[in-house]
């Protein structure tokens, strides 16, 4: 074997190895789907499980074409180069796809209108369970839902010493 021929499968090799990896890394990209917008969240699912089957499609496209190389297959070869060149065109679009609506989605979380009500700060949010009705809950807790989060209450100097000022006073 020439030197050519050892960089041309060392490359395969390392490209079939990295799209495995990538596979195995994207399932746990799933669980920041929960930070983005209901909206968007089955959108970028779909988009984010056809990128997985689009990574293992390479996977298998990186070793069929080793093993035609390996075996002279040139025909099957060239066959598979054509059609991991179209599929990584699709798979950038799909990478593209999702990476934008990830980004919507995050803006959407940390900017737009939150009803809140006047009285008891409690904001309005659209119940999960039932489409299109809405609920109050408090802010707290949306937030803590929506981020890795978690409250720790207290008072605030002006607060406590109307807290202070009202049991004196009891």
């Amino acid at each position: 074997m020439n030197m050519q021929t050892i960089t041309n499968y060392s490359l395969i090799l390392i490209g079939a190895i990295i799209m495995l990896i990538s596979v195995v890394r994207v399932r746990s990209l799933l669980k920041f789907i929960s930070t983005i917008s209901e909206y968007h969240q089955k959108q970028v699912r779909l988009f984010f499980v056809l990128h997985r089957e689009l990574m293992v499609l390479f996977f298998i496209g990186y070793i069929s074409v080793l093993v035609a190389f390996a075996f002279h297959y040139s025909f099957v070869s060239e066959t598979f180069v054509s059609f991991i060149f179209f599929s990584g065109s699709i798979f950038v679009y799909i990478g593209t796809i999702v990476q934008s609506r990830l980004l919507a989605g995050v803006q959407n979380t940390l900017k737009g209108l939150l009803p809140i009500c006047i009285t008891c700060k409690k904001i309005r949010v659209m119940d999960r369970d039932s489409e299109g009705s809405e609920k109050w809950q408090r802010i707290d807790t949306f937030i803590s839902e929506k981020t890795d989060v978690d409250f720790s209450h207290g008072y605030c100097p002006t607060c406590f010493d109307k807290v202070i000022k009202k049991i004196r006073e009891e």
